[in-house]
């Protein structure tokens, strides 16, 4: 019999935090898209509410109820769980999921994979530079807000194409950035607007996503708070996952239009919502699809076996087995107490009235091959953290020989300098090194410039030559210190960089 470890909540049963206020947010801003409509030609605006991003301007002309307080407690609800591009809450012992998943079926937007999401090449052209010059942004920043409400103000007599790209970038702005009015936006994603296809077809779904739960992970839910990106679409996703509390608040349209996002006019008051969640008896806990698209591909995501294993036990029990509150523990509880866990057996023909409803109870064993380790650290998590520290060390080393070699070559100045040509002893080397040398180097000071002519005159060679090799030897040895102190530096660089990485994967997890 295994046993399969699940999250645990981030609040304690019935101690989630009453909102101070409501959610303040940046996104669907009313000066924005007023100014896009009245400086775009008619048939330009069409074109925009035609294109891939025009959800967005649907989305504003629908003037949404936002309803902060039914988002916050659907927040604290959350279980707290290591993956960044995840969030999972519990609906009285029901586990609900929003992902890219979700909020690609609810948005209908692009959200496909792209390598360099958020950094993508695009060449500086005078084009370019020109036209951010015109709106008045830097070409190293992108355009926030405000100055392009500035730029709609004065852009009757520029082309259509620099009126459409202003369109583009107060959707990007006002909705898949989502930050403070007079923030720059980033230029890296910003610049793609030079080039009109390209940016009608970038996978923006996954960029407005990103941007969300990005600002969600670090948010303090126990004080007052700034959510920057969409997060209106966390309240479609409440109503399209709880559909009984949206029969009653969603504020529903007729014919149900597509995508879901565009469905609900949503609502405001204050409503009791914490109690309203937790009566639901009807749950969608996911979108459903097959369990190897269940986990969508994300550069530098975290592994979390427990949350893996929500997944494992949805796809793994039959249709009538149900979730109890047994099965979650709070994040606060003593950790010395035994885990809280969905057993998982095999049970021989289980009749109905044998399935239980708690997570105490039998769950048939996983028949996928594409299970999920049941226990302890993921291997894969474990090679990566080493290759990590080896890539750290092995930067560190790397910079440490390059030292080394840039010292060989200055110490080859010094010898050519030197007149050393040679790593030879014999008398007949040191003698061609002496020649070469400054006379001054082997003459002898006295009271009397000419007994110091004449002893020099009768100076044997092997002075000079004990001379010579008194010179070489103290530039030896000064190479040899100086060699020695910057392989030390090296390596002491290298280990402060292995023990920081190893001491931020150690707070990350």
């Amino acid at each position: 019999m295994d046993s399969l470890e699940l999250p645990k909540r981030i609040f304690t049963l019935g101690e989630e935090p009453f909102p101070i206020k409501s959610i303040a947010y940046h996104t669907n801003d009313f000066k924005l898209f007023s100014a896009v409509r009245d400086a775009l030609h008619d048939d330009e605006y069409e074109e925009l509410k035609e294109s891939r991003l025009r959800v967005f301007l649907k989305f504003k002309e629908m003037d949404f109820g936002w309803a902060s307080r039914l988002v916050h407690y659907m927040l604290c609800f959350q279980l707290n769980i290591k993956k960044k591009y995840e969030l999972w809450s519990l609906v009285g012992a029901d586990p609900v999921k929003f992902s890219l998943i979700e909020f690609e079926q609810l948005t209908g937007l692009n959200c496909e994979y792209i390598e360099h999401l958020e950094n993508p090449r695009c060449e500086v052209t005078n084009e370019m530079a020109s036209f951010w010059e015109r709106i008045g942004v830097s070409v190293d920043a992108g355009p926030s807000s405000e100055q392009i409400i500035r730029a709609l103000k004065r852009c009757q007599e520029w082309s259509r194409d620099d009126r459409m790209r202003l369109g583009y970038l107060a959707i990007f702005s006002g909705f898949i950035e989502g930050r403070k009015y007079s923030s720059a936006t980033r230029a890296s994603l910003a610049r793609l607007v030079m080039d009109l296809e390209k940016f009608k077809n970038y996978p923006w779904g996954r960029v407005a996503f990103k941007v969300l739960m990005d600002s969600l992970r670090v948010k303090d839910f126990t004080k007052s708070y700034i959510v920057d990106g969409f997060i209106q679409v966390l309240q479609v996703w409440i109503y399209h996952a709880l559909p009984e509390l949206g029969a009653n608040y969603e504020n529903s349209l007729p014919n149900k239009p597509s995508p879901p996002l565009l469905a609900f006019k949503g609502g405001k008051g204050r409503k009791c919502f914490k109690d309203a969640i937790s009566r639901q008896t009807r749950v969608i806990n996911y979108v459903e699809k097959n369990i190897e698209e269940m986990f969508p591909k994300w550069d530098n995501d975290r592994e979390d076996v427990f949350v893996d294993n929500i997944i494992q036990v949805m796809f793994n029990t039959p249709p009538n087995w149900k979730w109890t509150m047994n099965c979650w523990e709070d994040e606060e509880e003593d950790i010395e107490r035994p885990s809280k866990r969905a057993r998982i057996e095999e049970p021989a023909e289980p009749r109905s009235e044998d399935i239980p409803d708690a997570c105490s109870g039998a769950i048939p064993e996983a028949r996928s091959e594409a299970s999920i380790p049941v226990s302890g650290v993921d291997k894969a998590y474990i090679e990566k953290c080493f290759k990590d520290l080896t890539d750290v060390m092995r930067d560190g080393f790397g910079t440490c020989l390059k030292e080394m070699k840039l010292l060989g070559n200055r110490m080859d100045v010094v010898e050519k300098k030197l007149g050393i040509t040679g790593k030879g002893t014999s008398s007949h080397d040191l003698q061609q090194t002496t020649s070469s040398l400054p006379k001054r180097e082997f003459e002898h000071r006295s009271e009397s410039v000419n007994g110091a002519k004449a002893r020099q005159d009768e100076e044997p060679s092997s002075s000079k030559v004990l001379s010579v090799e008194a010179k070489e030897k103290e530039v030896k040895e000064g190479k040899e210190k100086e060699l020695k102190e910057k392989v030390t530096k090296g390596l002491e660089k290298a280990l402060a960089k292995a023990k920081e990485a190893k001491a931020n994967e150690a707070k990350a997890n």
